[in-house]
């Protein structure tokens, strides 16, 4: 009994020492609970029940170290009353740390000592265990160990029961949660993109699309310019909106002859131009302007009436005169127009008459041209 109350005291003392501790899962504990003493046959023992005290150390979430004490009182096979002392100490391990429920096994070596003394020993000590945890520092422990007396060779079973205290703190610990289950395989639906342009067929308006080409979010190739031709097949992809395109997506192009006359009047023995003309030579400026590629010869005639040298003379001053004009009224490029006296020799009316003559006294021109023009 002194024994018990000196590992009494010994247990206060470590549990105040380890109220400073702050490592999770780690610190002192106490056992106390019953054993039955199943002694081995040959020992010629009865078997006996009583109470062990236990102090510990658990060093971290697994490994733990105990001290334990028995003292049974016990009969022999003659009516003598034996006391038997059992010490050990052992290492422990849980499969769980402090805190939670635990298979665990102890594995140690100790001492027997018996008054009188005829069983003493030195003694190996194993065994297994169950920790119930009933609160966070509480817990039920059940378990059996064998020890096995080295001189004796003998081997006691040594069942038992109690209570532990664990001193260190487990706030930390949370119980393990229940395995999840398995989620059920996921049918992976299996998707085809035939055309490889991206978009996978169940979608795709277009599933025959050429390779490389690039498509909208239905599959079909791209139109940028709206033109009805699509972009792998448009020779002409900016094609203003609305026109008319041929297979290439190329505007509809059409040849068309454009042209305009001049005819400008002049009095008798003449070549100034009067204000009647101005905007008939204007006309002729606008035409050029809007046709930057045409050029025009200017042709002065005259009736037949004086010398023909002189009519010549007079038919290159008409002609040099509506020249000048469209160059420096219109700023039309002198490189684009020419002059040419006819003289008399080219009449349009009849020289016998006044009407005649007034008409062939003239100069006259004509512009013609070819133009693209596209359908709308």
């Amino acid at each position: 009994m002194k024994i018990i109350i000196s590992m009494a005291i010994l247990a206060s003392s470590i549990t105040s020492f380890s109220a400073n501790s702050s490592d999770e899962g780690t610190g002192p504990f106490i056992s106390l609970g019953q054993n039955y003493f199943s002694f081995d046959g040959d020992r010629k023992l009865e078997d006996e029940n009583d109470f062990y005290l236990g102090l510990g150390y658990q060093v971290d979430e697994n490994w733990g170290v105990e001290l334990r004490f028995t003292e049974v009182e016990t009969n022999n096979d003659f009516g003598s009353e034996l006391d038997i002392n059992l010490w050990s100490v052992s290492s422990l391990y849980r499969y769980s740390p402090r805190g939670t429920s635990s298979f665990f096994w102890k594995a140690g070596a100790g001492r027997y000592e018996s008054t009188p003394n005829t069983a003493d020993s030195t003694a190996f000590r194993l065994g297994l265990g169950y920790d119930f945890n009933i609160s966070k520092n509480f817990s039920w422990v059940v378990g059996a160990d064998t020890v096995f007396a080295i001189q004796h060779s003998h081997a006691d079973f040594v069942p038992y029961t109690g209570f532990e205290f664990f001193f260190g703190d487990t706030s930390s610990r949370k119980p393990t949660p229940p395995p999840q289950p398995t989620p059920a395989p996921v049918q992976q639906t299996i998707t085809k993109d035939t055309d490889r342009d991206g978009v996978n067929d169940d979608v795709d308006r277009c599933p025959s699309t050429p390779a490389g080409a690039k498509v909208d979010s239905n599959g079909c190739e791209l139109d940028s310019d709206k033109d009805g031709v699509v972009d792998s097949a448009d020779n002409c992809p900016s094609t203003p909106a609305g026109a008319k395109v041929d297979e290439k997506g190329c505007r509809i192009a059409l040849q068309e002859n454009v042209s305009i006359q001049l005819n400008v009047k002049f009095a008798n023995n003449s070549d100034a131009i009067t204000n009647d003309f101005s905007q008939e030579i204007s006309k002729v400026a606008t035409f050029m302007r809007q046709y930057p590629d045409t050029t025009v010869v200017i042709e002065g005639h005259t009736d037949s009436r004086g010398a023909a040298s002189y009519n010549q003379s007079l038919s290159q001053k008409r002609a040099e005169a509506v020249r000048n004009y469209l160059i420096s009224e219109f700023n039309i490029d002198s490189q684009r127009v020419s002059a040419v006296g006819k003289g008399e020799s080219s009449p349009i009316a009849d020289n016998e008459t006044a009407e005649g003559r007034a008409a062939n006294r003239r100069v006259q021109a004509e512009i013609k041209t070819t133009v693209t023009k596209f359908e709308k």
